[in-house]
């Protein structure tokens, strides 16, 4: 039975598809989006978080840390990335729940038994199941033999993805998919691979196959201030989704809500920052000249 690493499994999500949902995020993503508000997500492997402001400094995860790896940061234990594992030991240990784990692998059948909990409310609301991430379509064969688990049991699935993933691969998601919501970033190649780490050309062809399928598609936009939300992008971006008569996009305006999970990793935090009312109202603006009702979501 296949498996991959699960960070989160949130129910009762209204934001992640229509209806009441089950959203499962998949540990691991191609992208390294200068944005990204989980930092957490882009790893495919289990990781230890150390939130410093809950730590309580009793030194009990210094007693039980099998690679020496905790030390004092002043008040508070923290650790020494070079000698950690991310074993999770000192996890079950903390009794400020300072330290926890994000990531743990899971089988098919595990998570199906979390998803079904919820039966009723996706019948009650036309809701259903998400997949996310990280990037979803990075899980490989554990997607597409969730995605068949869902239909299965007729649970609406919903695949929320950057699209960067090989073509072949794509067209079998789409096939077991009802609702793609599919990010789209910046139109510019090499400015793509600037803000993300990679260029656009493979999410542009599996955006363009997503749209000519026939599998409803949601197009969503992460917005950054001076990024990507100029008027030469925004034409593109138009240009692109009016040959498929699409008219509407939902709009992500970049927050600063993962600051506290970069200092859990020990990661430097990219501060940019947060859109002023007049300006973002300026860049719905722009969508809006171009022929697409921005919606925030």
């Amino acid at each position: 039975m296949s498996q991959a690493v699960v960070y989160d499994i949130q129910r009762m999500s209204t934001r992640d598809g229509p209806g009441l949902r089950t959203t499962v995020f998949l540990k691991g993503c191609p992208l390294r989006c200068l944005w990204c508000s989980n930092p957490e997500s882009q790893s495919f492997m289990p990781q230890l978080l150390v939130f410093e402001n809950l730590c309580s400094g009793c030194g009990r995860c210094m007693e039980v840390c099998p690679a020496g790896a905790v030390e004092r940061n002043g008040a508070a234990c923290n650790r020494n990335l070079a000698l950690c594992t991310d074993c999770g030991a000192c996890v079950a240990e903390c009794p400020a729940k300072a330290r926890v784990m994000s990531g743990k692998l899971m089988d098919v059948a595990e998570v199906m038994d979390v998803v079904r909990k919820d039966a009723l409310f996706y019948a009650n609301s036309d809701g259903g199941v998400t997949f996310g991430g990280g990037e979803a379509t990075a899980a490989g064969d554990f997607l597409l033999d969730m995605l068949r688990a869902c239909r299965d049991e007729a649970f609406h699935v919903c695949v929320d993805t950057c699209g960067f993933c090989p073509p072949e691969y794509f067209s079998k998601v789409a096939g077991l998919t009802d609702l793609f919501l599919f990010d789209c970033k910046h139109m510019d190649a090499e400015t793509h691979k600037r803000l993300t780490g990679q260029d656009n050309a493979l999410i542009l062809a599996n955006l363009r196959a997503a749209l000519a399928s026939g599998v409803r598609t949601r197009i969503r936009v992460p917005l950054l201030p001076g990024l990507n939300d100029s008027e030469e992008n925004i034409r593109a971006m138009a240009l692109l989704l009016h040959e498929y008569d699409v008219y509407e996009v939902d709009v992500l305006p970049y927050h600063a809500f993962g600051r506290n999970k970069y200092a859990a990793l020990r990661r430097d935090w990219p501060e940019f920052r947060a859109y002023e009312p007049e300006r973002l109202r300026g860049a719905l603006d722009r969508f809006a000249g171009h022929g697409l009702r921005a919606e925030i979501v």
